[in-house]
């Protein structure tokens, strides 16, 4: 699953005639670079849920013939945040199967097939790329790497818990769709937090922090540039 319906508006003139997950980073896409790095781990098929100009994202595609890739379009009249937006299209998902969850407007160079390695050796239920980086909306875990909170929760941080940043990218099984509740709209933390409480089955994998980039704002997107053109 990729989520690229958001309208991203901290990137300002840069999204206001275009998607953010088409804004080009080198030579390429940010959404081309997430594509090929899904196909690099084994995958063969795509659920993309668009808002933003979808008619822009969906004639890439088509005239990328897809990448290569079966890709299947979730449309999203109102924005539902990550766990509405998973929610929505889970009838691309079986019950059993184990899938990837990454925005669209995240870099990442470090190779996933670790994340998956760790999250099929663990029988996770889902299993979170994490950073030791600031965020506003921190995750904590205990020292087997399970998730045991979130900052958002208005109750004091978990005993001798690790507090970790959120990548925006990670696998999960099917079964994640048990732990939503009927609500549309919803960040899919809420429910890796359920999953997580009732099974004990969802940990964390650290991403090293020179690996990632989020280019949600000009500043960010410019330095991800000079980076990949060797500019110093």
């Amino acid at each position: 699953m990729i989520f690229a319906a958001g309208i991203g508006s901290r990137l300002k003139e840069y999204t206001k005639n275009s998607p953010k997950c088409l804004m080009d980073i080198g030579g390429i896409t940010i959404l081309e670079h997430v594509i090929q790095k899904l196909k690099a781990v084994g995958v063969t098929e795509v659920v993309i849920n668009l808002h933003h100009f979808p008619e822009q994202i969906t004639e890439y595609l088509k005239r990328n013939r897809n990448f290569g890739l079966t890709i299947n379009l979730s449309y999203e009249a109102e924005l539902l945040d990550t766990g509405g937006g998973l929610k929505r299209a889970r009838a691309y998902f079986k019950q059993d199967e184990s899938f990837f969850v990454h925005n669209s407007d995240i870099y990442c160079s470090q190779d996933l097939s670790t994340l998956l390695a760790l999250h099929q050796k663990q029988g996770a239920l889902a299993t979170l790329g994490i950073m030791q980086r600031e965020s506003k909306r921190g995750l904590f875990f205990n020292s087997d790497n399970r998730l045991i909170g979130w900052t958002e929760e208005s109750v004091a941080a978990p005993v001798e818990s690790k507090l970790y940043a959120f990548s925006g990218i990670s696998i999960c099984s099917g079964q994640i769709f048990d732990f939503m509740d009927s609500r549309d709209k919803f960040s899919i933390i809420e429910s890796y937090l359920s999953a997580s409480r009732a099974t004990g089955r969802v940990f964390g994998s650290e991403i090293a922090l020179e690996n990632w980039v989020d280019i949600g704002t000009p500043e960010k997107l410019a330095s991800l540039k000079k980076r990949l053109a060797g500019v110093m």
